[in-house]
């Protein structure tokens, strides 16, 4: 097939030529004969070629049968060593059953005779084994293991199947000994530790029985039964429990009777209740879950303390002024108090100016209007901060609601999300929806009892001046101001003082 194009080409060509010399033929004799000539030159070459072509395609394809028949043989030799090697696994199959079998046999054959040889005692080897089983993890998790490390290998027998010897019978009894000794001493030895940083340290230990283990820094450990190592908890007791384990430490070290070494705490639970107060949140920690909505409580709730101390202080020594003022007969601007009998007695020398045009009973409603005029003038400084802080001790338990609402609308989101089946999911929302509902009551509570200290103080200021101003004013004559008191009103004027 692959000479049919250029066979194709050369017969187009040809007949092209001939249709050229049969349209030419015409015009001249001498041209036929050449045109002829060609023609003959032009078949010549097709046979040529044809040839050549044919002798290429019998070549290729006895190329190709050669290649075949290599693969043939090639397919058949794998096949054959695949049919030898099934052959093998099936020996090697017959051969495992057979010991197998022969095996099953004989362990059946041992089973027998040794429930023939234990008799009465295989129950008391069944509960040695048991035993064992329960001594080695627990001497893996005991805390005594990190001062004698690998003492469950030596209890390997306790998964065999074979009778304990009296060897392993011994060290099943030393071990239970061992465990009960070292569980009540306290001993102080060198051991690898593991800090919050993955950071592993070599360093003295302190371990007091198998309830705490304490470094020379006061530091307080776990240990770590998966890895059969000490590590320094990640959140510590409080600072005075450090200082006492670290005095504790260096008792012991210097004390020839380490039972006379001082106070430790003690975790009867061998470290898990040091865990579970490390886990629990400190004040920074309880603010954090509080988010936006306790920062905003807890600024409300600084800013009404600063307003409450402020007014308080200003209170007292407002108090303290007009304490002095009552003790002495001239009245000052710096107190309240001074500065209405000075309006009073203002009021009182323009009404003497104008005795003349003024009776006395104009006099007197002047004089009241003056007092009322300087009490309402300083009302508002006895008064001031009073309200804001009725407003504080009302808007926090409301930010405390928000805060919780959203805490919830967050918790409600977890659950949809993820399900009920992490707890972990939906704590965040839960606390932060209790920790603002504290934060709230916690700022409105004081601002309450700060309203009713500042409320009351100022009332009774209050009432000082109107009952010391009405007195002033009782005394008070608009046409002879600098008349002396006869002795009753004198007495009448010491007792309203001393009242």
């Amino acid at each position: 097939m692959r000479f049919i194009k250029p066979l194709s080409t050369v017969l187009l060509s040809s007949v092209l030529s001939l249709s050229s010399s049969v349209f030419a033929a015409g015009e001249a004799t001498s041209a036929s004969a050449q045109v002829s000539g060609q023609s003959q030159q032009l078949n010549r070459q097709l046979l040529n070629d044809v040839q050549n072509f044919v002798a290429e395609d019998r070549a290729a394809q006895q190329a190709r049968l050669k290649l075949f028949l290599q693969d043939k043989t090639r397919q058949e030799s794998l096949l054959r060593q695949a049919k030898e090697r099934l052959q093998r696994a099936d020996d090697e199959q017959l051969r495992l059953k057979n010991l197998f079998d022969n095996n099953e046999d004989k362990l059946a054959e041992l089973e027998t005779l040794l429930k023939q040889r234990t008799g009465q005692l295989g129950e008391v080897f069944g509960v040695v084994k048991e035993q064992s089983v329960e001594l080695k993890e627990h001497l893996r998790s005991s805390l005594v293991g990190a001062e004698f490390a690998g003492r469950e290998q030596s209890l390997h027998f306790a998964s065999e199947k074979a009778i304990p010897t009296m060897a392993q019978l011994q060290t099943l009894w030393f071990q239970f000994q061992h465990e009960m000794t070292h569980s009540g001493t306290i001993s102080r030895f060198n051991a690898d530790v593991a800090d919050t940083d993955g950071r592993i340290e070599n360093q003295p230990v302190l371990r007091v029985g198998t309830f705490n283990a304490v470094t020379g820094n006061g530091e307080f450990l776990s240990w770590q039964p998966e890895r059969q190592q000490l590590s320094v908890l990640a959140g510590q007791p409080e600072d005075k429990y450090q200082d006492q384990a670290q005095r504790f430490f260096d008792a012991v070290s210097d004390a020839a009777d380490s039972q006379q070494s001082g106070h430790l705490l003690v975790d009867v639970s061998s470290g898990q209740l040091l865990a579970l107060i490390g886990q629990k949140p400190g004040l920074m920690d309880q603010i954090r879950q509080g988010g936006s909505v306790g920062y905003i409580i807890l600024a409300l709730g600084v800013m009404g303390l600063l307003t409450a101390l402020y007014k308080l202080v200003r209170l007292n020594l407002i108090r303290h002024k007009i304490a002095r003022q009552l003790k002495s007969e001239l009245p000052q601007k710096d107190n309240p108090l001074g500065r209405v009998l000075l309006a009073c007695q203002e009021k009182r020398q323009q009404l003497k100016a104008n005795s003349q045009s003024v009776n006395d009973e104009a006099a007197t409603s002047a004089l009241n209007s003056t007092l009322d005029e300087a009490l309402l003038k300083e009302l508002p400084a006895l008064e001031s901060g009073q309200s804001m802080l009725k407003l504080l001790a009302a808007a926090a338990p409301l930010l405390g609601l928000l805060g919780t609402v959203t805490g919830m609308i967050g918790t409600f989101q977890s659950i949809t999300l993820f399900g009920t089946s992490d707890p972990k999911l939906m704590a965040g929302g839960i606390s932060q929806a209790l920790i603002t509902t504290v934060f709230g009551l916690i700022v409105a509570i004081p601002m309450l009892f700060s309203h009713g200290v500042l409320s009351s103080q100022s009332r009774a200021l209050l009432m000082i001046l109107q009952e010391k101003s009405l007195a002033q004013l009782n005394q008070l004559t608009v046409w002879l101001p600098t008349a002396k008191p006869d002795a009753a009103e004198k007495k009448t004027s010491e007792a309203t003082a001393v009242s």
